[in-house]
């Protein structure tokens, strides 16, 4: 099972370019490392100025839509133009799972997979019951990229 803890963060906001995804959860993987591959070849991430340099993938269902966002970190202050979204995690508990991979995608897969596969459905005080989740690099070195995967819950 994946490292993980369950820890309260403060309230923080992320500046995302976004795309919905549609079709099967196979499918949606797919869409997401064409997203990825789009954003990096056009460094579309350049243009966002952020708190830190470390890229955050967010999930987030919106009216029954699938929502996927490349992001930074940003400040209380920031605002976002047409083609951006400001996208809200509020303070409270959250499942911290940690993780390292070859790449980027690798990361962001190694802690999805594990979060909604195994850990959230053996929680016994704990529930997940919405609201944007998001992976993000916290380093990279010799063995490749490290990161995390943060899920708010509410108490059961």
């Amino acid at each position: 099972m994946a490292n993980y803890t369950i820890e309260t963060k403060p309230a923080f906001t992320v500046l995302g370019l976004g795309t919905v995804l549609t079709g099967d959860f196979p499918s949606m993987g797919q869409q997401k490392t064409a997203f990825w591959q789009k954003i990096n070849a056009d460094h579309a991430l350049d243009q966002l100025t952020g708190i830190n340099d470390y890229p955050f993938a967010v999930n987030e269902a919106i009216n029954g839509e699938f929502h996927y966002y490349a992001g930074r970190q940003v400040g209380d202050d920031v605002t976002a133009t047409a083609d951006q979204r400001l996208i809200e995690f509020p303070a409270g508990k959250y499942l911290v799972i940690t993780g390292e991979a070859a790449d980027q995608m690798g990361l962001y897969n190694a802690l999805e997979g594990p979060a909604f596969g195994e850990i959230l459905p053996q929680l016994t005080d704990y529930a997940y019951v919405g609201g944007p989740n998001t992976s993000y690099m916290t380093g990279k070195d010799e063995n490749g990229v490290h990161g995390e995967m943060l899920v708010p819950l509410v108490e059961k």
